[in-house]
């Protein structure tokens, strides 16, 4: 008897395991797997799943690292199980450049398909580099360019010139952390023109040369420059009076404070030395003023004695 229930049970656990594998197999496995990769972007995508019911789908990946030191080792892709939607976007599960595999298969309810591959493996290397937008603007008389965001695996090159003088063509390298650039100072009534070349140094790859964008710099108005000038002019001659005043108040100030005194021509010959000056200077109030008359008698005396002397020789 006992053999006998140990023999049902047997047969029931391998008629549920075939149920459960049959209901597993019953369950189309997506098809026409492929990897979309544009700027070091890249997407999974897949054909639905054609059975009623609201089929889900979950994707997985294996790097190079996790097949050979993981015994194949595969990553739940994050943001990417249980979705309604036929893509997934992969950028995060590939950090290197060696390849990489993904597999994708549908749910539904407590079913799920087998795993269906990507063939061949992805490497990162075949992304498809696409220019980036650039946009040209002026301001005041500052040539900038404006460069669409590529994230922090770009650099990028920008090409300029002035209309008409392409031989001398111009360039700057910005990352993308920058979101403008100046170029330099433009030209009034000048034409400036600017391609972009985007580079992945990740990948040592750069794109194509993007499309030429160009720019008018307009002529400044002679109107407004006029006025400008009259403005500063104004405000100069509104401050001519306030300094003739403060000079004018300076030098009475000074003379009130410290008058000057006249020296004697004889003491500003060239052989007078400056000991001379400084005698004059401290002994002035202590000379004793002579009378004119005085001085006129005494010139008399000596030209009168002179005569005197000079006729006796004769």
């Amino acid at each position: 008897m006992g053999m006998l229930q140990g023999y049902v049970l047997q047969v029931t656990l391998v008629v549920l395991i075939s149920g459960s594998l049959a209901d597993q197999q019953s369950l189309p496995i997506p098809e026409n797997i492929s990897i979309v990769s544009v700027n070091l972007k890249h997407f999974l995508h897949w054909d639905p799943v054609t059975i009623p019911g609201n089929v889900t789908y979950s994707v997985e990946s294996q790097g190079e690292f996790e097949s050979l030191y993981m015994n194949h080792y595969w990553h739940k892709t994050e943001n990417c199980q249980k979705i309604s939607v036929l893509r997934c976007n992969v950028t995060a599960d590939v950090s290197a450049s060696v390849l990489y595999k993904f597999r994708v298969r549908s749910e539904l309810g407590n079913l799920e398909s087998s795993w269906a591959e990507l063939e061949p493996p992805f490497h990162r290397n075949t992304t498809r580099l696409i220019p980036p937008t650039v946009d040209l603007q002026v301001s005041g008389l500052n040539l900038v360019a404006y460069i669409e965001d590529y994230g922090p695996n770009f650099q990028f090159f920008i090409f300029y010139w002035q209309k008409g003088k392409e031989d001398n063509m111009k360039y700057k390298k910005t990352s993308s952390y920058d979101s403008s650039i100046f170029l330099e100072k433009a030209e009034e009534g000048k034409e400036y023109c600017a391609q972009v070349i985007a580079y992945a140094s990740s990948i040592n790859k750069n794109s194509s040369n993007s499309q030429t964008v160009c720019i008018q710099v307009q002529e400044v108005k002679q109107s407004g420059l006029y006025i400008g000038l009259l403005c500063v002019f104004g405000v100069v001659l509104a401050f001519v009076p306030i300094v003739l005043a403060v000079w004018k108040s300076a030098t009475v100030i000074r003379y009130f404070c410290c008058p000057d005194e006249d020296i004697p021509d004889v003491l500003k010959e060239p052989y007078v030395g400056q000991k001379m000056l400084t005698n004059y200077s401290s002994g002035k109030d202590k000379s004793k003023e002579v009378n004119s008359v005085e001085l006129y008698e005494e010139i008399l005396s000596e030209e009168k004695n002179y005569f005197t002397i000079k006729m006796e020789k004769l």
